[in-house]
């Protein structure tokens, strides 16, 4: 239970200062004298008069007390809500394996930079359906679309670079998350892909998969992974004291603005992993499901039964001092 206007529950301690705190001014006659009276002793009724009735004013008090403060029992009620879909598209090629993700020790690679950030999205979709796809040469499906999203958590840390193959078959794994959406009837339907190189490989062209994923009305939000160019690895032994080496890797722009512009979705630059993380923040927003609706709170007044408390406390109060305990000046 709990109060619209608690500070009100303090009105029974006010009352007590006032009863208690002023002086109470003895009524007497002038003449005759009544000081003989004080030696009578009291009777029951006497004894029991002022104190019944302080305990029933008090009472009243106590009741409309709580009754103004507003005992309230609140419930959430969880509106109906149709679960999205999400078909996560990530690219595992070498290039992934580029050290140019910034860390609070230097630098991480690619693809150790967005495991963390990805699964700690997966874990927040407990209420929709979640899928994986990594592509190199081809496409691969990891997890299909599923509501177990420890399932999906667990395989998107197992992601490594070449688990895929070398190349960058970008259509092909857009391709193959379109295959599952196509399966599903119901809920928003929604892929994030997630690359840093030029589509080299594969047999679908990516805008051919965007202009399919239009048609099915999924959007593709695209996400450029690094710095733009950045060098491939590191080894230990090579050139001067192990400064990296290899060959440069850099994402296709245009194509990832392209396909997010034809399927209503939006593009990203992550170049950190701070920026990938708002990226996650906006994404968040734009996969709203217009049909949703925030939680209703059903608020329960609970005010009626001590203001019946109140009244039928003050009533005996007032009925007990004009009968059983009335004074007689």
């Amino acid at each position: 239970m709990t109060f619209a206007y608690p500070w009100l529950l303090a009105l029974p301690l006010a009352y007590l200062i006032i009863r208690f705190g002023r002086r109470s001014v003895p009524q007497s006659a002038v003449f005759p004298s009544t000081t003989f009276l004080g030696a009578l002793p009291k009777s029951f009724k006497q004894k029991a008069r002022e104190p019944v009735l302080s305990t029933l004013m008090l009472l009243t008090v106590i009741a409309l007390s709580v009754a103004a403060a507003r005992p309230q029992r609140v419930t959430v009620m969880e509106q109906p809500r149709m679960a999205r879909n999400i078909m996560l598209v990530v690219d595992a090629s070498n290039s992934m394996s580029a050290r140019d993700f910034p860390v609070q020790l230097g630098h991480t690679s690619r693809m150790e930079g967005i495991k963390g950030v990805v699964a700690e999205y997966v874990r927040t979709r407990s209420r929709d359906r979640v899928g994986l796809v990594v592509f190199g040469n081809t496409g691969y499906l990891q997890a299909p679309l599923t509501t177990d999203t420890s399932l999906v958590e667990e395989m998107v840390k197992s992601m490594q670079p070449r688990m895929a193959g070398d190349g960058t078959a970008i259509g092909d794994g857009l391709g193959l998350a379109l295959k599952r959406l196509r399966e599903v009837k119901d809920g928003a339907k929604a892929i994030i892909l997630m690359t840093d190189g030029v589509n080299t490989a594969g047999q679908v062209s990516p805008l051919k998969a965007a202009q399919v994923a239009k048609d099915l009305g999924v959007q593709i939000h695209t996400i450029g992974i690094g710095m733009g160019s950045a060098p491939m690895g590191q080894q230990p032994l090579g050139g001067m004291l192990g400064m990296p080496v290899g060959h440069m890797a850099e994402f296709d722009e245009k194509t990832l603005r392209s396909i997010a512009d034809l399927t209503g979705g939006a593009y990203f630059n992550a170049g950190s992993l701070a920026d990938f993380k708002k990226v996650y923040q906006k994404i968040e927003e734009l996969t709203e499901t217009e049909g949703d609706q925030p939680d209703r709170l059903l608020v329960d007044e609970l005010f009626a039964p001590w203001v019946l408390a109140a009244f039928i406390t003050y009533a005996l109060a007032l009925l007990l001092s004009c009968t059983y305990f009335m004074k007689i000046p």
